[in-house]
C-alpha cells in the first residue's frame, strides 16, 4: 500500500503534489488559522463552523486525488480530475484570502471596543468598504482563473458568463442590496455603534448594540441577555432612541412614584434619601456620593407624582439598578409610614345612587304628610 502511494505521488505533477500538501496542511492547521491567524470576529459557534467548512473543502479536494489513484492509477486519462482539482484549489485559496483580508481590514480600519467588560473588534465604514472591494476583486480573479482552467474563454463574450452573473445579481438584489446599503449608511453615520445602548419602541427592544454587518445588526437584550438580530432595512425604518455614545458608560435615569396628598414633602424626601443609600450599597451601578434629585412632577386627582433622578455609572446595568431601587422603596414603606399605591379617593357610584334614592323617599313621605294635613284642615 505504501509503495502504491509513493509511486502515485511521484507520478503526480508539481501542481498535484503542491495541492495535496496544501490540503493536508490546511486540514490540520484550520483550527490554528481561525483562532490565532485570522482573528475571530464572531461568536465561538460561528468560528467553529468556519473551521468545519474549511476542513470539508479540504476533504473534498483530497478525495479527488483518491479517486484518481483508485480509478486511473498511473494513466493519463484523468484530465478532468486535474481540472476539477485546480478549480477546487482556486476556490479554497479564494475563500481563505477573503477571510485573511477581512481580518486585515478589521485590524487596520476597525475599532477595538470594550462592551460591559468584554473586548471586541467592531466594524467601521472603511473596513466594510475595503472588504467589499477585496471580495469583488477576488471573485473576478477567481472567475478568470476558472475560465482558463476549463478553457472556456468564449464565455467571456458580452452575452456569456458575465452577462449571466449580472442577471443573477439583479434578480437577487432585494435579498442583499437594500440591507447592505442601509448597513453602510449606519456605519458611515456613527450613530449606532457596538457598545451603544438603544431603545426601539416599535420593536419593543432595549438592548446593547453588538455588531453591525452589511445585512443585519445584532443586539443583546439588557434584561434577558439573549441575542436579537434585525435586518438593516427594517432597523433604519424604525425610531431608534440612542441612550449613550460609544465608549460612554454613564447615563441619567429616573423613576416615578405616586404618593398620597397626606404625606408631607419632607417625609417623601427623607424616604428617597434612605432608598438611595440602601440601593447604592446593593448595586454597583449606583454611586452614593452622587445624590439623586427629587422633583414633584404632577399634582394629580388622586396622588402626587414624585420623580427621583439619579446617575448611573454603568448603563449596561440600567434595568438591574431600576429593579434594585424599586425593591428598596417597597421595603421601606412601613418604616416611613407611607404607601406607594395610588390612593382611592373616589366614592362608589352604587352607594351614591342608594343615598340619593333614600333621600328622595324621605322627601316624598314628608310632602305627602303635609298635603294630608292641609286637606284635613280645609275639611274641618
Amino acid at each position: 500500500m505504501m509503495t502504491f502511494i509513493h509511486e502515485y505521488f511521484q507520478h503526480l505533477s508539481n501542481f498535484g503534489k503542491t495541492a495535496i500538501i496544501l490540503n493536508i496542511l490546511f486540514f490540520i492547521l484550520s483550527g490554528v488559522i481561525f483562532k490565532y491567524i485570522v482573528k475571530p470576529t464572531d461568536d465561538e459557534l460561528k468560528n467553529t463552523k468556519r473551521i468545519r467548512w474549511l476542513r470539508f473543502l479540504n476533504f473534498l479536494l483530497l478525495m479527488i486525488y483518491v479517486i484518481d489513484a483508485l480509478v486511473y492509477g498511473h494513466t493519463n486519462n484523468n484530465k478532468w480530475l486535474l481540472q476539477l482539482s485546480q478549480s477546487g484549489l482556486v476556490l479554497l485559496i479564494s475563500y481563505l484570502f477573503i477571510q485573511f483580508s477581512h481580518a486585515w481590514a478589521l485590524q487596520h480600519y476597525g475599532k477595538d471596543k470594550t462592551i460591559d467588560g468584554e473586548a471586541i473588534s467592531s466594524r467601521t465604514y472603511k473596513s466594510e468598504m475595503m472588504h467589499i472591494i477585496i471580495i469583488a476583486v477576488t471573485i473576478i480573479a477567481s472567475i478568470l482563473l476558472l475560465v482558463n482552467i476549463w478553457h472556456v474563454t468564449s464565455w467571456l463574450q458580452a452575452t456569456g458568463v458575465l452577462g449571466g452573473l449580472l442577471v443573477i445579481l439583479f434578480a437577487t438584489k432585494d435579498a442583499w442590496a437594500i440591507d447592505s446599503i442601509h448597513g453602510l449608511i449606519m456605519l458611515y453615520n456613527h450613530d449606532l455603534e457596538p457598545g451603544v445602548v438603544c431603545r426601539i419602541p416599535e420593536l419593543d427592544i432595549l438592548a446593547v448594540t453588538r455588531k453591525i454587518s452589511l445585512t443585519q445588526t445584532t443586539f443583546r437584550d439588557l434584561v434577558h441577555k439573549h441575542k436579537i438580530i434585525i435586518p438593516n432595512a427594517r432597523l433604519r425604518g424604525s425610531k431608534i432612541e440612542v441612550l449613550n455614545r460609544s465608549g460612554q458608560t454613564s447615563w441619567n435615569d429616573y423613576i416615578e412614584y405616586k404618593i398620597g396628598y397626606d404625606t408631607p414633602s419632607k417625609q417623601v424626601e427623607d424616604f428617597f434619601e434612605k432608598v438611595w443609600e440602601l440601593a447604592s450599597e446593593k448595586s454597583q451601578a449606583l454611586n452614593l456620593d452622587k445624590k439623586p434629585k427629587i422633583s414633584l412632577i404632577e399634582t394629580g386627582d388622586h396622588a402626587i407624582v414624585w420623580r427621583i433622578h439619579y446617575h448611573l455609572d454603568n448603563i449596561y446595568q440600567l434595568k438591574s439598578a431600576r429593579f434594585c431601587i424599586n425593591r428598596v422603596a417597597f421595603d421601606l414603606q412601613e418604616e416611613f409610614n407611607l404607601s406607594l399605591a395610588t390612593p382611592l379617593t373616589h366614592q362608589s357610584v352604587e352607594q351614591s345612587f342608594t343615598s340619593e334614592e333614600a333621600d328622595d323617599e324621605t322627601l316624598n313621605e314628608n310632602t305627602q304628610k303635609a298635603k294630608e294635613e292641609v286637606v284635613n284642615k280645609e275639611f274641618i
